[in-house]
């Protein structure tokens, strides 16, 4: 499938979101001007920036208040950083979540670490997602291998007051139609333009309107681009950067996928986002 080129800035007026990136990387601290500005030449107008551990929330905070209207975020413990956590992390949570507009986040199980922690894993998780449901605050998931235990627990669960979000969704699509009753949305990033990546595009075409998202998952996930298209970063190692200029890129795809406009995608992810994070943008 040819996905066309990205519509030049300034040629339509659609308004994009990016659901969930992680600016904060030190890969993408020296090139955050340029990031920040290729977003916003291509209609990108909400950077949803996810926190991954105690280390990086002070850094989540800066760029929240460096950016006011552009940069929104979350607060919380990554599946794969739980070993460094404090003893006091949960109650440090509560505390960051409370202090200012903020959602929990990127929280959730990983089945590939093969630490021996997954128990540790799974109790981590479930101390911040009920921490959401606590304080009626959006939550985002990180989901990897790890399907079946993070199914049956959101089945077990009410639907989420504020709501939640699944970024980069692998998952199974006969499960999208009982996760928007739990009030959960899902998000598509780079991953969709894979051309191998079957799993995604069934879910994209079979998602409920109103139910799914566009992310960049930056520095990661980026989009397999046309060999005409350089990618606008890349880090140490040579390989390519993600970044929140791509997710119009990655809507197009989808828009292709669902038989849709891009306006229409673009209005629908836009309208998704701002329910999902009204508590957010204050």
């Amino acid at each position: 499938m040819n996905i066309p080129p990205p519509t030049p800035a300034g040629s339509q007026k659609l308004a994009w979101v990016d659901a969930h990136n992680h600016l904060q990387d030190p890969r993408l601290a020296p090139h955050l001007p340029g990031v920040l500005a290729r977003a916003r030449a291509t209609g990108v107008e909400i950077l949803h920036v996810a926190a991954t551990a105690e280390a990086d929330w002070p850094a989540v905070r800066a760029l929240a208040d460096a950016n006011p209207g552009l940069v929104i975020c979350s607060f919380g413990l990554h599946p794969w950083f739980i070993q460094n956590r404090s003893s006091r992390w949960l109650e440090n949570l509560r505390g960051v979540v409370s202090s200012r507009p903020a959602g929990i986040g990127e929280i959730g199980l990983d089945g590939r670490m093969g630490d021996g922690l997954d128990a540790d894993r799974t109790a981590v998780f479930r101390a911040q997602l009920e921490l959401s449901y606590e304080l009626v605050l959006p939550a985002s998931l990180h989901c990897r291998d790890a399907w079946e235990p993070m199914l049956k627990l959101l089945a077990d669960l009410p639907p989420h007051p504020a709501g939640i979000l699944i970024h980069a969704y692998s998952g199974p699509a006969d499960a999208l139609g009982w996760l928007a009753q739990k009030n959960v949305q899902v998000s598509f990033g780079g991953t969709l333009t894979r051309p191998k990546n079957a799993r995604a595009r069934e879910n994209a075409t079979r998602v409920a309107a109103g139910r799914f998202l566009l992310e960049s998952d930056a520095p990661d996930l980026p989009p397999t681009l046309p060999e005409d298209m350089p990618p606008h970063l890349a880090g140490p190692d040579g390989k390519p950067l993600s970044e929140p200029a791509y997710v119009p890129y990655v809507g197009q795809l989808l828009a292709q996928l669902r038989g849709a406009a891009p306006a229409d995608v673009a209005a629908q992810t836009t309208a998704t986002a701002r329910r999902l994070f009204a508590k957010l943008l204050v």
